[in-house]
């Protein structure tokens, strides 16, 4: 197994054996069974597209304009693996560039909470709060998403979101520009 897969890698204690799990189909699983100290390899069923590869196809469709096909195929990673942080920032994405925004909000949010280090969900969230005209909400997502750049060493994403940051704070919000 990769080092990537032992990131994801699930156990389970079924009957007595372990089995660990890697959440990508199609791979080999590793079965301990304690009693007689014997570890052996499964094979996955390949019928389940490989989590990866639906992923790519979406993010594929997305590229092509096919949002509602790129969310549901992001929806399909989700349902077989939840904590696919990937999945719900590119399913973020899609339903921003549908106008569905608190679906977008929602997701982005769901990826902060598996992992809050990640700037450019910070910066697409900033976006979907500009379009809801939460001024205030957007600022404070793209200080952050500039802070995590720039101790990423993302130095162009950094300069990007400081552009962005000026412009948003030099912007009046609907109330003051009603005055």
């Amino acid at each position: 197994m990769s080092l990537r897969h032992l990131n994801y890698l699930k156990v389970l204690n079924c009957l007595g054996s372990v089995i660990f799990l890697s959440p990508t189909q199609g791979e080999n699983i590793l079965i301990h069974d304690p009693s007689t100290e014997i570890y052996f390899l499964a094979q996955q069923s390949t019928n389940v597209p490989n989590l990866e590869e639906i992923l790519i196809r979406g993010m594929e469709k997305g590229i092509k304009g096919d949002y509602q096909g790129a969310i549901a195929d992001f929806t399909q990673v989700i349902r077989l693996n939840a904590y696919e942080v990937e999945a719900y920032y590119n399913r973020g994405i899609a339903y921003y560039r549908i106008d569905n925004y608190s679906q977008a909000i929602a997701d982005f949010d769901y990826a902060l909470r598996l992992d809050n280090e990640l700037a450019e969900v910070y910066l697409e969230r900033a976006k979907v709060r500009l379009a809801l005209n939460n001024q205030p909400g957007a600022i404070r997502d793209l200080q952050t998403a500039a802070k995590l750049f720039k101790k990423q060493g993302n130095s162009f994403s950094y300069q990007e979101t400081q552009k962005l940051l000026r412009q948003v704070r030099r912007s009046p919000t609907i109330e003051e520009d009603k005055n």
